[in-house]
């Protein structure tokens, strides 16, 4: 038997998709069953259906209240709870801090999943899975129809830019503003469609770039529901401009460079 994988995909947006992905892609390679539970959290506060259209290979399961705790990583701030219950339902389970390990041996976490029952939480993309987020991500309609809405909206000619600041140090040393200005500076005669968590940067851009910077109002916030809708909407606009910056080490960007398939990551 080639086993089955419960996934509980954990972090933010773009983690939680490179995560399903990964599981995706591991279960299809083996012929394993594939399990996907999610759960709302203050990084992530929507249900999966409030987002996107039904994934075509298996249901994506809600999972509210105490029933939450045993898909969650045991830590001390949960009193390390959730591995009594994972250890009388999974034979294996990996987190954050395991998949490494397994991801650079030659084909160890396909081993480890055959025969077995495998939890795994994670936001890791653990697994090889490029290409596939267009395939299988389908925002719901309301959401897709803004998207298009905004790019359409533009021009004829739209530059994505996603710019990681607050709490991605990784970013903001290695993607500097300066970095992203010298680089749009490249494209003088472009209009640029920004995506950003930081309100001072879209204000120091538009000073830069003028009315060539289109960007939504409102300020970026994963804890309500419309905030999640918004983060969906803006990563399926950057996907359809015709070119694509992003910022090192953020998911987002990753994400949205995928989707788009032309662009490239700011690192200086």
């Amino acid at each position: 038997m080639a086993g089955q994988l419960t996934l509980s995909p954990a972090g933010g947006l773009a983690n939680r998709m490179r995560a399903i992905m990964s599981a995706h892609a591991l279960c299809k390679h083996i012929g394993s069953q594939l399990r996907i539970v999610w759960l709302k959290d203050s990084g992530l506060n929507a249900e999966y259906a409030d987002l996107f259209e039904p994934l075509p290979f298996t249901e994506v399961e809600d999972c509210h209240g105490i029933e939450s705790l045993s898909y969650k990583p045991p830590l001390k701030r949960n009193l390390y709870l959730p591995k009594l219950i994972q250890s009388t339902r999974y034979d294996l389970c990996l987190f954050d801090w395991q998949l490494p390990y397994w991801m650079e041996k030659d084909n160890g976490l396909a081993d480890l999943l055959t025969d077995k029952h495998v939890f795994i939480s994670t936001g890791l993309s653990f697994y090889p899975a490029d290409g596939l987020f267009r395939a299988y991500f389908h925002p719901v309609p309301a959401i897709l129809d803004e998207s298009h809405r905004r790019i359409s909206a533009i021009g004829t000619h739209t530059i994505g830019v996603h710019i990681r600041r607050t709490d991605n140090v990784a970013s903001i040393l290695s993607s500097p503003v300066e970095a992203f200005v010298k680089r749009m500076k490249d494209f003088p005669e472009t209009d640029f469609y920004l995506a950003t968590d930081d309100e001072h940067v879209k204000s120091q851009l538009v000073r830069e770039f003028g009315n060539r910077i289109h960007h939504n109002a409102s300020a970026a916030d994963r804890t309500t529901k419309a905030g999640m809708k918004e983060a969906v909407t803006e990563l399926f606009a950057l996907a359809e401009t015709d070119y694509f910056i992003g910022s090192y080490y953020s998911s987002f960007s990753d994400i949205a460079l995928s989707l788009c398939g032309k662009g490239e990551i700011i690192k200086v």
